[in-house]
């Protein structure tokens, strides 16, 4: 049972813990104790004593949860502080709690993140290791994932039954069922869930919460949780099942009370599939049992605790194609009617695309006197959109021009090969037979024969594109082409988690250096000896599902250990809404809005080289560049935005002059002028 407060204790605690609160309208008012803010964005509500951080935290706590975070401590510690500055003592909270069950909620490579830990009087906490044998009694920076994860990866092909709570789980998996739940309980469901389930057979089993609460407020929590649930799960291709349980309050009640395998699986089977429709109706159903429970309590009675909202993201922007280079447009416009996606997908794609043509063959000098301030228009980024929606085939299309001259490099390097092994061989010949001659001169006191030339170099075989490489063979990449390659990837997330892996740290740090494009490399290996890279230049596009891309955000909207800015390094990601309305068409490609931009980037790959072009604003074009990095300064060193935001905006300082570079170079090689 949760602790409740007066409001003379929430009186008391307030003004021991955050003196600095003002009465505003019908709330307290201060400065954010949590971030040590400065504006009033801390509200607190003084029936309840929940407070909310609208600013940097951007979340909210009870009381005792707002202690734990003031003071590090864990629940019990918090509790008794609590209570010793209300003046009360723990006898009056209900007595001691006693631990009766913990739940382990680990990754996809069985590792532990964090645990659930349950009690008696019925009450829940979190903690996650600190890594030196002690808990830290909070989830922040943690990943935040489905329970029994690992087993939900391994039996991907069994049915998925979706409980409330942890005990459920665990009574459904002791039959040999497959079985999860969200951490937290009701109103907790993130679209990441569902995502990891992606097209999955899925049976919800929701409580059987009655009309009214304890207090008499209006209840249905667990079927109001299973519908969002479920509407969550069809956004992401699930065949998705509602199973209401007779006589019991949940599956554990249930199987105590007589229900067995056999039961459940005819429940499922009598439960139609749901469609957007269906659950809309069965959503409808317990809102209105929810409105006519409310009608019947008293007139006087306090509002209904309110259900937290599932999030649902803003329209986006339409993307304007006049923010192209004139010479991508008609190409780009091209893709995006044949394949009917957003014109979005093939416009960030070709952009990345010609960043990966261009990477060190071209540098410029944001600032009109700092020349210590050069910046590499390299770039990541991708498409982010949900399985089928084609993002593999726009990439392959706006890159094809780049696929043939890694191509024509191919063949070219062959022939190449080819006259070298017969030079080589000649060589051969000649040093054997100067070898001979040598030997004979020598013993005859005759002056030495001439040193025939040494032995041919191997052509090195230039590379523009690399797909999948490992960590030294990129290294290796890179040293035989100094002008930096172009990564592409399908998917994004398979690059991701290779690095996310343990062991990979190395690795990880050296791609953060090859973002920037001008950070030297050395590696030593017995055996291969030092590879030296004077410049790491690396560009990358690909593709990523929505489900997947949240669950890297978390590390870095709660400043997790792996937020090391990796995420924010893809400055260039679209998720644009998909219109409903499809047309089929069935023409020919754009042959001359194709051959344009093949010509354009066969251009641009033989400019630069070891020495860059280097460039720097026109004058006109430099006092909107002071105008506009002027702002970004004033946004980015504020305090009114999330820290991940801002980690994200200070990498606009060069994304920018990088992308008025890559235009103006994109023009030019339209006109000839390379």
């Amino acid at each position: 049972m949760a602790l409740s407060f007066s409001a003379t204790d929430v009186k008391a605690y307030y003004t021991n813990r955050v003196p600095a609160l003002m009465q505003v309208g019908a709330e307290w008012r201060g400065p954010c104790p949590i971030h040590n803010g400065k504006r009033p964005s801390f509200a607190v509500n003084p029936i309840t004593g929940e407070a909310y951080c609208h600013s940097q935290c951007g979340r909210g706590w009870d009381i005792i949860a707002l202690e734990r975070e003031l003071t590090g401590t864990n629940f019990t510690e918090a509790r008794d502080a609590v209570f010793a500055i209300v003046g009360r003592t723990p006898a009056d909270g209900n007595g001691i709690r006693r631990e009766v069950a913990v739940y382990n909620y680990k990754d996809e490579s069985d590792m532990l993140l964090f645990q659930t830990v349950r009690y008696e009087p019925k009450d829940f906490g979190q903690r996650r290791p600190d890594g030196k044998g002690h808990w830290v009694w909070n989830l922040h920076g943690v990943r935040i994932v489905l329970y029994r994860l690992p087993e939900l990866l391994k039996r991907n092909l069994e049915t998925v039954f979706i409980c409330e709570g942890e005990k459920d789980v665990d009574s459904l998996g002791q039959l040999g069922l497959l079985a999860t739940c969200n951490p937290m309980g009701v109103g907790k469901w993130r679209e990441q869930f569902a995502a990891a389930l992606s097209g999955r057979r899925v049976v919800i089993v929701p409580d059987n919460d009655p009309a009214t609460d304890e207090n008499g407020k209006p209840h249905y929590k667990g079927q109001k949780h299973a519908a969002a649930v479920g509407a969550s799960l069809l956004r992401y291709g699930c065949e998705v099942r509602i199973v209401e349980l007779p006589h019991a309050k949940d599956a554990t009640d249930w199987l105590s009370s007589g229900g067995n395998v056999e039961q459940l699986r005819e429940l499922v089977e009598n439960q139609v599939v749901l469609t957007v429709e269906s659950l809309g109706r069965w959503r409808a159903r317990w809102e209105r049992l929810g409105l006519e429970t409310e009608a019947n309590a008293n007139a006087d009675a306090s509002w209904p605790e309110p259900i937290p909202l599932q999030a649902e993201l803003p329209p986006v922007q339409a993307f304007d194609d006049e923010l192209l280079p004139v010479s991508f447009r008609p190409f780009v416009r091209d893709v995006a009617e044949r394949m009917q996606v957003p014109i979005d997908y093939p416009a960030v794609i070709v952009v990345l695309a010609l960043a990966g043509t261009v990477n060190r063959r071209a540098v410029i000098q944001p600032k009109e006197n700092d020349t210590g301030w050069m910046i590499v228009p390299n770039l990541w980024g991708g498409i982010v959109a949900p399985p089928g929606f084609l993002k593999s085939p726009v990439i392959h299309a706006a890159v094809r021009p780049l696929s043939e001259i890694q191509q024509d490099w191919r063949i070219q390097h062959e022939l190449e090969l080819e006259e070298h092994e017969l030079t080589k061989e000649e060589n051969e010949l000649r040093r054997s037979a100067w070898k001979e001659e040598f030997k004979k001169c020598a013993k005859q006191g005759k002056s030495s024969p001439e040193r025939p030339d040494a032995p041919p170099v191997a052509p090195v075989l230039r590379r523009l594109i690399v797909n999948d490489a490992t960590f030294e063979a990129l290294h290796q990449t890179m040293n035989e082409n100094p002008t930096g390659i172009l990564v592409i990837r399908d998917e994004l997330t398979g690059w991701w988690s290779t690095l996310d892996r343990s062991g990979r740290e190395g690795e990880r740090a050296f791609c953060l250096q090859a973002w920037n494009g001008d950070t030297g490399h050395t590696i030593d290996r017995i055996g291969r000896g030092t590879i030296h890279v004077e410049a790491c230049c690396m560009s990358m596009l690909g593709g990523i599902q929505p489900g997947r891309l949240r669950s890297y955000l978390v590390e870095a909207l709660h400043d997790g250990p792996g937020n090391d800015g990796l995420i924010q390094r893809f400055q260039l990601m679209v998720w644009p809404d998909t219109d409903s309305e499809w047309t089929y068409v069935d023409r020919p490609p754009n042959k001359g809005a194709e051959d344009q931009v093949a010509r354009m980037f066969r251009a641009l790959v033989g400019i630069g080289g070891h020495q860059p072009w280097r460039f720097r604003f026109a004058p006109d074009a430099q006092l909107l560049f002071v105008e506009w990095l002027t702002e970004l300064e004033g946004k980015v060193r504020g305090s009114e935005l999330h820290p991940a935001l801002v980690s994200h905006l200070s990498k606009y300082r060069s994304l920018m002059p990088s992308l008025a570079l890559l235009f103006e170079l994109a023009d030019r090689a339209a006109a000839r002028a390379c």
